[in-house]
C-alpha cells in the first residue's frame, strides 16, 4: 500500500486491517495456491507492476488475502495491463470455523497509463464464524479506468459467516472522496451476501466508488438475531440507498434484530 494514502483511510478500516495482519508471503509473478489446513494461518500478498512505457516497474495493484483457522481453498493471481491484477479467492472454513479477509489497493495514475488524476482505491471484506458454513467467493478485477469485485462463482455466496462486511473507498491528491461501506452479523445463524448482478462494489479513476457496478440488487441478509451497520460518505456527491446528496454528505443506518433480516442496499459516492 502506497504510505501516503494511509493518511485518509478511515478509522473503521484501520482497525480492521490490524486484525487482520498475519505472516505473509509476497508474490510479483503469477501464482496459483491451494490450502487445506486444518488451524492455521494462509496469508499471500500479490504485487502487479507496470511494464509499459508509461510507469515501467510502479506497482499498480496490490493484494492480500489472509485466512485463519480451519479452512481448504485456492486463490490464483496474475498480473495484467499497466500493473492491474486479476485474482481470486476461494475459502471454506473447516468445523470449528475460520476467519477470511482480503484488501486491494489501485493506484489509477499507473493502471490508467497516462490519465494523472492522483487517484488511489481501497477496498476490504470479511467472513468469519465459528462452523463450517464460513466462505468467501470472491473475484477483483484491475482494469484502466475501473476496478471491480465480484462474486466467484456465481453459483455460491459471495460472503457467508456469524459476521460479514465489506468496504471500499478512494482517495484523490491525499484526500479522502468518498468511503462506502457496511457490517452484518448474526448472534445466532449466519449473515449471507448474494448479488443478482455477479459484480459488486467498485472504484473509478476519478475518485468515485459504487457498492452495484454492472446494475442489479445486493441482497444482505441473516438469520436469528443481530446488528447491521451501514456507511456512506461522498466529498461532492453521494446516493444513500435511494437518498440523494447532490452537494456531497454522509448516512449512518444501523440497527439490531430480534429474528431474521433481509434487505438491499445501493451506495454511489464521489
Amino acid at each position: 500500500m502506497n504510505k501516503k494514502g494511509m493518511k485518509a483511510i478511515p478509522l473503521l478500516a484501520l482497525l480492521v486491517l490490524m486484525l487482520s495482519v498475519g505472516v505473509s508471503s509476497a508474490f510479483a509473478t503469477d501464482f496459483s495456491a491451494t490450502f487445506d489446513i486444518g488451524g492455521g494461518t494462509f496469508s499471500a500478498t500479490y504485487q502487479s507492476t507496470d511494464t509499459s512505457t508509461w510507469h515501467p516497474g510502479a506497482v499498480g495493484e496490490k493484494t492480500t488475502f489472509t485466512a485463519t483457522g480451519g479452512f481448504s481453498g485456492s486463490m490464483t493471481a496474475g498480473t495484467g495491463n499497466y500493473g492491474s491484477t486479476l485474482s481470486t479467492v476461494n475459502a471454506d472454513a473447516k468445523t470449528g470455523g475460520a476467519s477470511f479477509s482480503f484488501f486491494d489497493y489501485q493506484d489509477f495514475n499507473v493502471l490508467s497509463a497516462n490519465h494523472i488524476n492522483n487517484v488511489e482505491g481501497y477496498f476490504q471484506t470479511g467472513a468469519s464464524g465459528g462452523d463450517a458454513q464460513t466462505t468467501m467467493n470472491l473475484k477483483s478485477v484491475g482494469t484502466m479506468y475501473v476496478w471491480s469485485e465480484a462474486t466467484n462463482p456465481y453459483s455460491k455466496p459471495e460472503l457467508k459467516g456469524s459476521s460479514i462486511y465489506k468496504e471500499v473507498w478512494t482517495t484523490k491528491s491525499d484526500v479522502l472522496q468518498d468511503d462506502l461501506g457496511f457490517s452484518l452479523t448474526s448472534s445466532v445463524g449466519d449473515a449471507t451476501l448474494q448479488n443478482s448482478n455477479i459484480w459488486g462494489f467498485t472504484n473509478g479513476e476519478t475518485g468515485s466508488s459504487s457498492t452495484n457496478y454492472g446494475g442489479g440488487t445486493r441482497t444482505l441478509s441473516a438469520s436469528g438475531s443481530g446488528t447491521y451497520l451501514q456507511y456512506g460518505y461522498g466529498l461532492d456527491y453521494l446516493v444513500f440507498n435511494g437518498f440523494v446528496m447532490s452537494g456531497g454528505g454522509k448516512m449512518i443506518q444501523s440497527g439490531s434484530f430480534a429474528s431474521g433480516f433481509t434487505g438491499t442496499y445501493s451506495m454511489t459516492g464521489n
